[in-house]
């Protein structure tokens, strides 16, 4: 298990409100393009690019975690994981285009509306 999501974290974040509102919302969201993976959590606001237990592009994380040394990772970084556990990450199938768009949208925008209008189509 990654150092970010050792079993002690994913204790302090289990049953944490933000994450369950997340899982109930079905924010954390993998995208799949050929063999590749690609993890982004669908803010309110803000979208954000993730790596599962290792680093995330929100502010809390950069500036609080990575910066201020604060002890534990921001929700979205174990989050992932908790997700996958209880089996509520939202998977999408993608062509290589449509994927460097929410990329793009997401690093230039703070949020992509093709991602948005993608799980809008894929909702069961």
């Amino acid at each position: 298990m990654e150092y970010l999501c050792r079993e002690q974290i994913l204790q302090k974040f289990t049953g944490y409100d933000k994450i369950e509102e997340a899982l109930n919302s079905k924010r954390f969201i993998v995208i799949k393009c050929r063999e590749f993976k690609f993890y982004v959590f669908k803010g309110l606001k803000r979208d954000y690019i993730v790596a599962p237990c290792r680093f995330c592009t929100c502010d809390d994380f950069v500036i609080n975690y990575l910066s201020r040394k604060r002890e534990n990772p921001c929700y979205h970084v174990v989050g992932f994981k908790i997700a996958e556990k209880v089996n509520k990450v939202v998977e999408l199938e993608v062509d290589s285009k449509i994927l460097a768009k929410i990329v793009e949208e997401i690093v230039y925008e703070g949020f992509s509306s093709t991602l948005r209008k993608l799980l809008k189509v894929h909702q069961p």
